[in-house]
C-alpha cells in the first residue's frame, strides 16, 4: 500500500508469549515495523501497538477492518 508515496507492507504473525498469544498484523515499511494490531487469545482483547510517532490515518483506516477479517476469532487455550 502506499500513502504519501511511501511503500508500505503488511503481513500476519503469530507470538505465542505469556501475556502475548494470540495473531498479529503487522504494518512495515522496509524492515522497520510501523504498528501492529493483535488478537490477543489470553485477554480476548484486540491491541494496537503504534512503534513510531505520526502513524498515517489512511493505514490505520485500512489496517483496523482487514485485521478483524484477516485475524480471525479468538482461539483461547484451554488445558487438556
Amino acid at each position: 500500500m502506499i500513502v504519501h508515496g511511501i511503500e508500505y507492507a503488511f503481513c500476519r504473525a503469530s507470538s505465542v508469549t505469556e501475556g502475548h498469544d494470540g495473531l498479529g498484523l503487522e504494518c512495515s515499511r522496509g524492515d522497520q515495523i510501523i504498528f501492529e494490531i493483535f488478537r490477543n487469545d489470553e485477554t480476548l482483547k484486540f491491541e494496537v501497538t503504534l512503534f513510531e510517532r505520526d502513524v498515517p490515518l489512511e493505514l490505520l483506516e485500512y489496517a483496523v477492518p482487514a485485521a478483524r477479517e484477516l485475524l480471525g476469532d479468538f482461539m483461547p487455550y484451554v488445558p487438556e
